[in-house]
């Protein structure tokens, strides 16, 4: 046996020693584990497990010093249960919570005590009887239960209730009061293994709940602060959650909990890295937190209304948002001559893909290096040069889910592009903030190209070959080379406008003459343009 101050020991607690130290207290949930999520069938095969005397796995606890216990827990199964003095250890379920929920819902003797939370299980799954008959488990299902044949399993282990229930309806039945003394023998001498931690911090304790954790789900960020920094009052998460919940109502962005951290931390720390925010104290984060809401909020105004970009589905990456929150953080009022410069380091950063490729906390902390450059009144231009190439864009495959695709799609929407065939200005707010991949189409159809020996779908699908298009324009289009629809269907008093507001080439004779590989080198050099002077001398 390993000695007590071991940071890992090996034990087993029969189950009902296992009942009696969660209604004590003594065993709690962290507040970044999930919810219960198991279903009727998995309760039953965990009782028939034990029932056959089979393993059920170890139980991973970590036993939190005084100094390392967390502020936020939940209880097991989602019952209200007291919380032991602040000199007593309590043991935190890394892993193994929907077993441990499991046995304690089926057989904790109390029913009605219950915490109201998103984490409760419904308390059906844990209403469990044993058929004496068929032998088995099986679930209420809400209609009158025979006690005579099913016996209740919340009376198994409490030996008053037991000997009430065999004196009750099996006085008369050997075989099945055998049947029931046999179950709960069963029960009570079952030994569920125990993994005890003691002795690590919570950050040793992340990495832990990471990498043992079977359901693969992975402990982040937000899960530490959560357990870390609770305070009564003022609860980060639900914070948290409360902004996220306005940003999606009022802007169509949808964000995650990480980001609005890294965000926090930026404009508290001048840094958005996880060592950072998780020395951060609650009431710091309490103390900034109403004109951190503000400046983020500010932030993605500018981004919907200044760069036309309604929703963050279209954003080339929402790691941007980071730096024009902290922007405005700090210069609430900009002057006309720090927006131009935003919206430049805005477009540099989106085409130069600065987040591709990884080592994003680098490149978080290193835009807020240049923000404070554009606050001071230093151009964009002259703190980072435009890297596209002609050579980087006719490569570019069409890609929702790519950042250079996103990008174009927004350059585009500058222009508030006309819609080829209708000849009317395509509401960018409508697609913009509901992606429908039917707003997009070819310039040169898909099928004109495959009929053309245009084999490769890359080739097809090149970036610079999709514009803004409505689903019904394109219908009429169809499959029709551009020399045909080019003159059959667009008005020719307004087809240079038509053109110029899709950044399309205006020659005609490229569309005249079905000149595919023409039109991609002219839009390519009509895009790089449009990018150099949307941020020329900013």
């Amino acid at each position: 046996m390993i000695g007590k101050n071991a940071e890992l020991e090996a034990k087993s607690l029969r189950v009902q020693k296992l009942i009696e130290r969660i209604e004590n207290g003594a065993i709690k949930i962290p507040e970044f584990q999930r919810g219960y999520v198991w279903r009727h069938q998995q309760v039953i095969e965990l009782l028939e497990s034990i029932s056959n005397n089979f393993p059920i796995g170890s139980l991973l606890l970590w036993e939190a010093s005084n100094n390392e216990k967390l502020r936020s827990t939940r209880n097991i199964s989602g019952i209200n249960l007291p919380n032991l003095p602040d000199n007593h250890p309590v043991q935190y379920c890394l892993d193994g919570q929907q077993r441990i929920s499991t046995l304690f819902g089926v057989f904790w003797e109390h029913t009605n005590n219950e915490t109201n939370s998103q984490y409760n299980p419904d308390r059906d799954v844990f209403e469990v009887y044993y058929d004496l008959i068929d032998n088995c488990f099986i679930h209420n299902n809400n209609s009158p239960i025979d006690r005579n044949r099913f016996f209740y399993l919340r009376n198994l282990l409490n030996q008053d209730r037991l000997i009430d229930d065999l004196m009750t309806y099996y006085s008369d039945d050997r075989e099945k009061a055998n049947k029931v003394k046999e179950l709960s023998s069963k029960f009570l001498n079952y030994e569920v293994p125990i993994i005890q931690i003691s002795n690590r911090t919570i950050n040793e304790v992340g990495v832990i709940f990471e990498r043992i954790n079977n359901t693969g789900i992975k402990l982040n960020t937000m899960d530490l602060m959560t357990a870390w920094t609770w305070d009564e009052n003022f609860h980060l998460r639900e914070e948290i959650d409360e902004l996220l919940d306005q940003l999606y109502e009022c802007y169509s962005f949808e964000l995650d909990n990480s980001l609005i951290l890294q965000i926090s931390s930026a404009i508290i720390n001048n840094s958005t890295s996880t060592q950072m925010i998780l020395s951060t104290e609650s009431s710091v984060f309490k103390n900034h937190w109403s004109k951190i809401c503000e400046s983020i909020k500010l932030a993605i105004d500018y981004i919907t209304t200044n760069l036309l970009c309604k929703s963050s589905k279209f954003l080339p990456r929402k790691q941007l948002i980071c730096g024009i929150s902290y922007f405005y953080y700090h210069n609430p009022k900009p002057t006309a001559k720090q927006l131009d410069s935003l919206g430049a380091w805005f477009w540099i950063s989106s085409f130069n893909r600065n987040y591709d490729g990884g080592r994003t906390t680098q490149k978080m902390d290193s835009d807020l290096t240049n923000i404070k450059k554009i606050i001071a009144g230093e151009k964009a231009t002259k703190i980072e040069n435009l890297k596209l190439t002609d050579d980087h864009l006719k490569k570019a495959v069409f890609s929702i889910n790519n950042s250079l695709t996103r990008s174009f799609l927004l350059l585009q929407a500058q222009n508030h592009p006309i819609d080829l065939i209708s000849g009317l200005k395509i509401n960018i707010g409508d697609v913009l903030s509901n992606y429908n991949r039917s707003e997009f189409h070819h310039v040169f159809p898909d099928s004109f190209l495959k009929r053309n020996n245009v084999n490769k779908k890359d080739d097809r699908y090149k970036l610079l070959n999709f514009c803004f298009l409505s689903s019904s324009s394109n219908k009429k289009i169809s499959s029709k080379a551009p020399t045909i629809y080019f003159n059959d269907l667009i008005e020719k008093n307004k087809i240079t406008d038509i053109l110029n507001s899709n950044m399309l080439p205006t020659e005609t004779s490229i569309y005249s003459g079905d000149h595919y590989l023409s039109f991609i080198k002219k839009r390519s050099r009509i895009t790089i343009n449009a990018i150099e002077n949307m941020i020329k001398g900013k």
